[in-house]
């Protein structure tokens, strides 16, 4: 006989964000350095708004490896930039006591044991906070630890790892968080389990420096996949990259209602060659139904 869900904890909030990039480019006319400053301030400037409960970090904290260009910085000169964020910025925002998850981007093509050593963290993970249940797929765990230079190999959920951990949280509801999410790519498996798990309440990826949300349609149980933006630069054309600027995504529970929200700090930056203000905003907000 099932258990009865019980309802989530009244007004949860968890913060997400991904696509940091701290490395050689100095986006929008921001040193590197002064971006990291602003991320950890514009975090802790949240939190003093309005506390959250966990900060989910969802990869591409670097360019550590890359394809192009002066190629990544770990195999070119040593480098990891990604272990800079870790020991830098992320041991700051421990600061704000709450647990804090960092998985692995496209660009940390670090196996397990590097990835723990250069960070203190797992690139596939899961954290309970209240009556949710967040696990982390490591969807480009494929071919790490590479000699060549590549932008990382994607190789979707591992079904057996997310049943693993629902298994040992029976009464949780589940929020599934992976660097990315190609739903044309995953398997059969995961689109079903997706669509029959009644527990599984959403998803949020990061990976196309966007933030909107996706409608998965039927053949996902209707449920929606929510981008988490980036604190470095926007996809297309750099005169939009007001659509999605520099942010993160919270999350709000309240019973067993939720909502997400992708927010924008005040900034200033240099968008097509233009000095710009952009104020604090609000943007691609998603109720569930």
């Amino acid at each position: 006989m099932k258990k009865k869900q019980k309802n989530m904890k009244n007004k949860q909030r968890i913060l997400i964000a991904s696509d940091i990039h701290l490395c050689h480019i100095d986006w929008y006319g921001v040193p590197t350095e002064e971006r990291m400053e602003r991320f950890v301030r514009h975090v802790e400037e949240e939190y003093a708004k309005e506390p959250f409960e966990a900060l989910l970090l969802l990869g591409d904290y670097s360019l550590d490896h890359w394809k192009w260009n002066i190629k990544g910085c770990w195999l070119t000169e040593g480098k990891s930039n990604t272990r800079t964020f870790a020991k830098t910025y992320v041991s700051r925002l421990k600061k704000l006591g709450v647990p804090i998850v960092m998985i692995a981007g496209n660009h940390e093509q670090y196996g397990e044991a590097l990835w723990t050593e250069l960070t203190g963290y797992h690139r596939r993970d899961h954290l309970v906070c209240g009556e949710l249940l967040f696990i982390f797929p490591d969807t480009f765990g494929a071919d790490l630890d590479p000699t060549e230079h590549s932008d990382g190999t994607y190789c979707g959920v591992d079904v057996d790892f997310v049943k693993k951990i629902m298994a040992e949280y029976p009464d949780k509801k589940v929020i599934l968080c992976a660097h990315h999410f190609a739903p044309e790519r995953e398997s059969e498996e995961f689109r079903t389990l997706v669509k029959e798990e009644k527990r599984i309440l959403c998803l949020f990826g990061g990976h196309v420096h966007r933030s909107n949300v996706v409608e998965l349609g039927e053949a996902w149980g209707n449920k929606v996949l929510l981008y988490t933006g980036n604190y470095s630069y926007n996809t297309g054309k750099e005169a939009d990259a007001e659509i999605s600027f520099w942010g993160f995504r919270d999350l709000k529970i309240d019973s067993d209602e939720w909502s997400s929200c992708y927010i924008t700090p005040e900034n200033t930056a240099v968008i097509d060659g233009k000095e710009i203000h952009h104020p604090h905003g609000v943007q691609d907000e998603y109720f569930s139904k």
